[in-house]
């Protein structure tokens, strides 16, 4: 039950149910980290007649010193949970900001796929000073490799998730109907777009009356990503939001083995607490450590 080629994408369902935008009562004088600091996020997923098969958490973190962190975790439940033993799928993205706290970058990136004891561990560092991407691998504690990729002069690069609060904090540009925006991922052997289209007014009214549930479905936002996922050449995914940009439903298109996968949203609120963190030490144990 450990092969890594058929996985379900946590980090993009993450980031497909969202939290809820309540940027229209953002101040001006606002820090994209502090305005986030606390929010905390519940989804669940179901494909087919299995729904829910998981679900997931996230919160977003004030580490201190300029440094957040968003601690995510997508959990397979129920006969899917056993039939992959439980499968965990965990995300730390560690930033700081730009332009007096007006936009996040990322700084270190993990990515954890955990089946009882068994983990992979995957980490991406941002070395600005010395404008390099530094990408490392590990399996149970022992190294899978190393690679160093330079950062051109002048270049950007989010994460997935420093993507997310990004665009919600409106750092790309407004979010409303006919916008596209071009989003830089990690550098690689070839450019890695992803790109954030929002449908024209006549294609989101088109699609939504073909919707069995219309309620609040009154912007459309697809998001292509420019690279191997899932089994797929390319990665695509649409949400629907409300007028206020709350998230109401979404799907990851055209997964192999699980054909749509859909998600929701079912709680969103703030904590002053982190949420108990369950990544791996080496010697497979969880470390229970926040902002470690």
């Amino acid at each position: 039950m450990r092969s890594r080629k058929k996985t379900i994408p946590w980090v993009v369902i993450f980031l497909l149910v969202g939290g809820a935008w309540e940027c229209a009562g953002m101040k001006p004088e606002d820090s994209i980290g502090d305005f986030f600091t606390g929010e905390v996020l519940r989804y669940e997923v179901g494909f087919w007649l299995i729904d829910p098969l998981g679900g997931g958490v996230a919160d977003f973190r004030n580490l201190g010193n300029g440094r957040y962190m968003v601690y995510h975790v997508g959990k397979a439940e129920g006969l899917v949970g056993w039939l992959t033993g439980y499968r965990r799928e965990i995300y730390r993205s560690t930033m700081t900001t730009l332009n007096n706290g007006k936009r996040l970058i990322p700084l270190r990136f993990e990515e954890y796929s955990v089946i009882g004891e068994w983990y992979r561990k995957k980490t991406t560092t941002y070395d600005y000073a010395a404008r390099k991407v530094i990408t490392e691998g590990e399996k149970e504690g022992k190294p899978l490799g190393r690679e160093e990729i330079d950062i051109p002069p002048g270049a950007l690069y989010d994460d997935p998730v420093t993507a997310f609060y990004n665009l919600r904090f409106g750092v790309y540009g407004k979010v409303e109907p006919g916008r596209e925006f071009l989003l830089n991922t990690l550098p690689s052997k070839r450019p890695e777009i992803i790109r954030i289209r929002v449908a024209p007014r006549e294609e989101t009214e088109r699609r939504r009356e073909a919707e069995k549930i219309k309620t609040d479905k009154d912007l459309l936002i697809q998001i292509l990503i420019d690279r191997e996922m899932w089994g797929r050449k390319k990665g695509e995914l649409e949400i629907w939001f409300n007028r206020g940009l709350v998230p109401v439903s979404g799907v990851v298109k055209d997964i192999p083995f699980f054909g749509n996968v859909r998600g929701r949203r079912t709680w969103h609120g703030h904590s002053p607490v982190p949420l108990p963190e369950e990544v791996p030490n080496a010697d497979g144990k969880k470390s229970g450590e926040p902002g470690k």
